[in-house]
């Protein structure tokens, strides 16, 4: 009899020890438990951070939705050289255009598409239109020209700011709002640098901008000083 009953508790152990060795662990959950796979955690972690060119395309906050936005964005990205900031800025159907002088001449000015932005280390030398004076053409590789007509100064900190206003004149004809008639301009300026000069090597960048579907872009970028 002793050994019956011995027998009977021995079977109860082993089936005891055989179903807890086939549950899987649990977690209580709501409505009742939920089974630690792995399969069911999120999946974010895998998913890639979001770019600033993804935020450009997705109406994110590079879209300016003023014109005193998008040239406060493109001041800063011109003075630190940040050309994918500036790409991401320039007018998606007209593109870039740089004209070293405040009069456009649009048969020689270098217009580059959003895509096309050539790097500062790009060597390929461009024509950009003459020299002022000599009617010698402007060949410069990009970076030469960015040195020399973009931001040469120290745009981003003028002594004076027109909003919508040139304020550098001289013996050129500005006609800006001629090739850009529903632009609105932004004019960084300098008066002058050396005393001796009397004001006669003033300079300006100008940001010209234009709006599309609600948001404000840079068509030209306008390097203005006194000429000839």
């Amino acid at each position: 009899m002793k050994k019956l009953i011995a027998v009977f508790v021995l079977f109860l152990l082993l089936s005891a020890c055989s179903t807890n060795a086939g549950q899987t662990n649990t977690t209580p959950g709501n409505g009742g438990t939920t089974t630690n796979t792995g399969q069911n955690q999120s999946t974010d972690a895998a998913k890639p951070t979001p770019t600033a060119s993804d935020k450009v395309n997705d109406g994110g906050p590079e879209q300016a939705a003023t014109p005193q936005d998008a040239a406060a964005a493109v001041i800063l990205a011109l003075k630190e050289d940040d050309m994918a900031t500036l790409a991401a800025y320039i007018h998606p159907n007209k593109g870039l255009l740089f004209s070293p002088y405040a009069h456009i001449d649009t048969a020689t000015a270098k217009v580059f598409p959003a895509t096309g932005l050539p790097a500062l280390t790009d060597t390929t030398v461009y024509q950009w239109g003459s020299y002022d004076g000599s009617g010698e053409p402007i060949a410069l590789t990009f970076q030469q020209y960015y040195d020399k007509f973009v931001y040469d100064r120290d745009f981003i900190n003028p002594e004076t700011v027109g909003e919508d206003q040139i304020i550098g004149t001289g013996n050129t004809i500005v006609n800006i709002k001629d090739v850009y008639p529903e632009s609105y301009v932004m004019d960084y300026y300098f008066s002058g640098f050396d005393p001796q000069y009397e004001g006669m090597d003033w300079e300006s960048l100008i940001l010209v901008l234009e709006e599309l579907n609600g948001a404000w872009y840079v068509s030209a970028i306008v390097h203005s000083q006194w000429t000839i």
